[in-house]
């Protein structure tokens, strides 16, 4: 009979660990804190509790926690069984790659930069080559020049006369102001 609230060594993937019991599912499993870590885990079946914790068992179990492979932290102090270890979680730092500039503009913002100091109709493999050149905007897209087009045409269609570019012909697009 298994107790909520009681203390147990369980195994999991061949380690044995200290948990807590603290619910009863209604799939028939039982929900434990491990005394570790301090992360829920789930017990499936009665097979995979050893035996009851005593607090030699805590103990042992507190020596041999060790940080994570990529974590910088000590391991957490030992932990008894009545009460539930707190866990903060680590922030991720975001770092900038070094040498990248930062290209603040979006596609078609760069695309109505580059066809008004063109001053005449370019196709959009052409728009890309310049913005590219320019350094105006990055795409890690493998097809940058069909992204464009698609967000052209969805501005000149949702847009009409108030849209930045215009049609001129098949494939070519120009500003607005240049086109008139």
């Amino acid at each position: 009979m298994i107790k909520i609230g009681t203390c147990y060594v369980a195994r999991f993937t061949k380690a044995d660990m200290p948990v807590r019991m603290e619910s009863i599912e209604s799939n028939g499993t039982w929900k434990a804190r491990s005394l570790t870590h301090g992360r829920l885990v789930v017990v499936k079946n009665e097979t995979q509790l050893i035996r009851e914790c005593n607090g030699n068992d805590l103990a042992e179990f507190a020596k041999t926690v060790v940080p994570n492979r990529r974590s910088k932290r000590q391991p957490p102090p030992p932990v008894s069984a009545t009460e539930t270890p707190h866990v903060a979680r680590v922030a991720k730092v975001k770092t900038k790659r070094q040498g990248i500039p930062e290209f603040g503009l979006t596609l078609l913002d760069a695309a109505i930069r580059v066809l008004r100091e063109a001053k005449k109709p370019l196709t959009c493999q052409e728009i890309i080559d310049q913005v590219v050149k320019k350094k105006l905007h990055r795409s890690h897209g493998a097809t940058p020049q069909n992204s464009l087009n698609a967000a052209i045409n969805r501005e000149i269609v949702a847009k009409e006369e108030n849209a930045r570019f215009v049609r001129v012909g098949r494939g070519l697009f120009a500003a607005r102001s240049s086109a008139e």
